[in-house]
């Protein structure tokens, strides 16, 4: 008889979610090369629109019960049946993960504690041996309780916004209770490395794209050859509309091209708290004819956006709170595609994108510059053929979805064959509780 593969866990907060298509393509990736997967989601997705891939998916889903967004009574009964099936079960230990959790100098949401301990509870059930974990704030506060309750132990992908916005005490924490970190850049990784206090490996892990969806269609992207007079440059640029996009930049540089007489049309696709802040500015500058919010796109959906680009641009930010991006995966697909980029030098894009070489990079928050760039770009269609095509080889030697999830992949599988590290919390309550 065949013995059954071990089962890993995904740990996120919201799946699926439209924005996070990089999450769906590595989970996919993972049961392409083998392994077998249950997936965990903190909260229901509130949009109906989803990717078509995720018809391929093969692992179960569950969604934890909840108190938030919004209460819902059956959800919690069923939070708080679980409670008291642990006291039942082992008071002391649930009261140690209450200690804990007690304990904790960052914020507390009392529905983590609650979560985290439904999330033990169906780990144990389904004999889940290890869990990854989507994002060392709130995923990875649940995952804490979670594994003090189960044993389970718990590996962490950090992105940029999470890494960033969360007390560096708390993360500390949250990097010494894992078995390993990932990120996806190597100026996150080294910024880890600074907040560090325990031996916890942290590995850079670029996120990958499946260049068999990127494919430039027979004869190339727009941007390879100059486009007639009557016809205008197509700009175009992809993500939420937050404030670390750049986007309203953007706007102010298209303002500036529009100025100049220059012919051209921008598609902004995505959705976000800023959306009735961008059309108010798209109106007062005056760009209703030169500017379209296009709304949320699926992938294949974008991927036609890109194929009818001249150029791809995102001025990404460092907010005032320091929030910022990563490698942003639109910059890699439009790459892919042979559309050259323009975006700005900070955090790891300096790591995807080498300016004059493989896209044009300026400094954030400029919008001179920036009109600079794309004026060039607009200006020069053999340059726009350059840097396209050098774009396309950085990521088809660097960033294959196949080569970097089958790196993840061999990390979960160490950690399975590995034995899990000694507790680094007590187990025993203090007298303080």
């Amino acid at each position: 008889m065949t013995a059954q593969k071990p089962v890993i866990g995904y740990l996120l907060k919201t799946f699926p979610k439209l924005s996070e298509t990089f999450i769906l393509n590595e989970i996919l990736e993972l049961e392409r090369q083998g392994l077998n997967l249950h997936i965990f989601s903190l909260r229901r997705p509130a949009a109906c629109r989803q990717h078509p891939a995720l018809s391929q998916l093969q692992a179960p889903v569950t969604y934890l019960p909840s108190l938030l967004p919004e209460w819902h009574h059956d959800e919690e009964t069923q939070l708080i049946e679980n409670q008291m099936a642990w006291g039942q079960r082992d008071s002391e230990q649930l009261m140690a993960a209450l200690q804990f959790y007690c304990d904790r100098p960052e914020s507390r949401r009392f529905n983590e504690f609650l979560q985290g301990c439904y999330l033990a509870t169906e780990l144990e059930r389904l004999g889940i041996e290890h869990l990854h974990v989507h994002f060392a704030n709130i995923p990875a506060a649940t995952a804490e309780i979670a594994q003090r309750l189960s044993g389970v132990p718990f590996s962490i992908t950090a992105h940029a916004k999470d890494i960033y916005l969360t007390e560096p005490a708390a993360l500390d924490r949250r990097l010494r209770s894992a078995e390993f970190v990932l990120t996806c850049t190597d100026f996150n990784r080294r910024y880890l490395n600074t907040i560090s206090t325990s031996d916890t490996p942290i590995h850079l892990s670029y996120h990958g794209i499946d260049l068999s969806r990127f494919t430039r269609l027979p004869g190339g992207s727009p941007s390879t050859a100059a486009a007639p007079a009557a016809q205008p440059l197509q700009l175009l640029s992809v993500g939420r509309f937050c404030e670390k996009k750049g986007f309203a930049y953007l706007l102010e540089a298209c303002q500036q091209l529009r100025l100049a007489g220059v012919n051209f049309h921008c598609n902004l696709v995505g959705y976000g708290p800023l959306q009735a802040a961008l059309e108010a500015q798209i109106q007062s500058l005056h760009l209703t004819e030169q500017v379209t919010l296009v709304g949320q796109l699926t992938q294949d959906q974008v991927i036609e956006q890109y194929r009818q680009a001249d150029v791809f641009v995102l001025p990404c930010l460092v907010t005032d709170d320091g929030d910022r991006d990563g490698i942003p995966n639109v910059l890699l697909e439009a790459m892919a595609l042979g559309v050259p980029v323009v975006s700005t030098a900070i955090s790891g894009i300096t790591e995807l994108v080498q300016s004059g070489q493989n896209g044009l990079l300026i400094p954030e928050k400029d919008v001179a510059a920036l009109t600079a760039a794309l004026l060039q770009l607009g200006q020069d269609a053999a340059l726009r053929q350059r840097l396209g095509q050098a774009g396309s080889r950085t990521v088809h030697q660097n960033f294959t979805l196949e080569n970097n999830v089958g790196q993840v992949k061999d990390w979960l599988l160490h950690a399975l064959r590995s034995p899990a590290r000694e507790p680094l919390w007590p187990t025993t309550l203090s007298p303080t509780l």
